[in-house]
C-alpha cells in the first residue's frame, strides 16, 4: 500500500514510522528540506517504555513537500494521511491538492476540533474523505525522533455531512477501507472503522477543550491540572458549558464523560498537550478549532459560553 504523510510530526513520525517497518510504501512530505534530509540520513527512532525502535532510512522516502508536484503528487490507489494542524490544513490543501482536485484520491484527515472536514470537501468535492480519531500518544522529541506516550486506538470513517454519494464502486471502495484497516493493524495499531465517527470527534473535542488550553495557560503537563481545587473547579466549568452546548445542539454525550475526562488526565500525567507545546515554540494554536468551535455552537442556538470565549481570547492573545 502507498501512503502519503502529510506532516512529519509527532503523530506524522509514529504512524508512517510503523507503516514503513511492516512493509508499507511511505513517503514523508516535510515542511523543511532540513527534516527531510535528516530523516533520510537518519531514519527514524520511535521510544516507547523501555523499548526503542529504529526504523532505517531505506524502508521509506522523505521529501521536502516543495517537491510535491515534481515527483507526481498522489496516485489512484494511494491513500494521503493529513498530519499536520488544523491551522496548516488551508495551505496544505491549496499547495498541494487543489491540483488534484478533478480527480478521485482519497485522504486521511488527523485535526482536532470540528469544521475542517467540510472545508477540504468543497476544496476537493470530488475526493473520498474520511476523518480519523486516534487516542494514541505521541510526542516529538526531534526531528526523526517520536516518544510514542500511550497505546491507544484509532477509529476512521465518514463524519456529518461529508458522505461519500452512492457509486457503482461501493463494494470496491469498502475493499480498499478493509485493506487500510488491515495494514494499520499490521503495523501495530488497534484501527476500527466507524460508521458513527461523529460522537467520538466531539468527545474528543470537549476533552481537548477542558484540557489543552488550560495546560497551555498554566504551562503544566496534564495531570498537574488535578492537583488543587481551583484548577479543577476551571476545568468543570468549561465542562459544564459545553454539555449545555452539546444538549442545546442535540449532540449525544456520554453521561461519564466528566469522569473520562479526568481519568485522560491521570493517564496522560506527565504529557505535555500540543497545544502547550505550540504556545512553548511561538506557534499558533488550535484554540479557535477547539473552543472557539464550542463557542460557534453555542451562539447558534444561543446559547451563551462565557468561559469557553474567554480562554479563546487568553490564548489567542498569548502570541501576536
Amino acid at each position: 500500500m502507498n501512503i502519503h504523510i502529510v506532516g512529519a510530526g509527532s503523530l506524522g513520525l509514529l504512524y508512517g514510522g510503523r507503516l514503513a517497518a511492516s512493509a508499507s510504501n511511505v513517503t514523508f512530505w516535510c515542511r523543511s528540506e532540513e527534516q527531510a534530509e535528516q530523516l533520510r540520513s537518519k531514519g527514524i527512532t520511535i521510544k516507547y517504555k523501555e523499548e526503542v525502535t529504529h526504523i532505517p532510512h531505506d524502508l521509506f522516502q522523505a521529501e521536502p513537500i516543495s517537491r510535491f508536484h515534481d515527483m507526481g503528487g498522489p496516485g489512484e490507489d494511494d491513500y494521503i494521511f493529513l498530519m499536520v494542524k488544523q491551522t496548516g490544513i488551508e495551505r496544505a490543501v491549496e499547495d498541494l491538492l487543489i491540483p488534484y482536485s478533478s480527480e478521485q484520491r482519497r485522504l486521511i484527515c488527523f485535526q482536532n476540533g470540528t469544521g475542517h472536514m467540510e472545508q477540504i470537501q468543497s476544496l476537493l468535492p470530488n475526493w473520498l474523505l474520511y476523518a480519523a480519531v486516534t487516542t494514541e500518544g505521541a510526542k516529538r522529541s526531534g526531528a526523526t525522533e517520536v516518544i510514542h506516550a500511550g497505546d491507544g486506538s484509532t477509529w476512521i470513517g465518514q463524519v456529518g455531512k461529508v458522505r461519500f454519494k452512492a457509486a457503482k464502486d461501493n463494494s470496491q471502495r469498502e475493499d480498499a477501507e478493509k485493506e487500510l484497516a488491515l495494514t494499520l493493524k499490521t503495523a501495530g495499531f488497534e484501527v476500527f472503522l466507524s460508521k458513527e465517527l461523529d460522537g467520538m470527534i466531539y468527545r474528543k473535542l470537549l476533552m481537548n477543550a477542558v484540557i489543552n488550553p488550560l495546560t497551555a495557560l498554566w504551562r503544566i503537563p496534564n495531570g498537574e491540572l488535578l492537583v488543587s481545587e481551583d484548577r479543577v473547579s476551571l476545568m468543570r466549568e468549561l465542562y459544564e458549558e459545553g454539555i449545555k452546548v452539546y444538549t442545546a445542539c442535540d449532540i449525544p454525550w456520554e453521561k461519564d464523560l466528566w469522569e473520562q475526562i479526568v481519568q485522560v488526565c491521570r493517564s496522560t500525567s506527565g504529557n505535555t498537550s500540543s497545544m502547550l507545546k505550540d504556545v512553548q515554540e511561538g506557534r499558533k494554536t488550535e484554540v479557535s478549532s477547539i473552543n472557539g468551535s464550542i463557542v460557534r455552537m453555542g451562539e447558534r442556538m444561543g446559547v451563551p459560553t462565557p468561559v469557553h470565549r474567554l480562554i479563546w481570547r487568553l490564548i489567542e492573545g498569548i502570541h501576536v
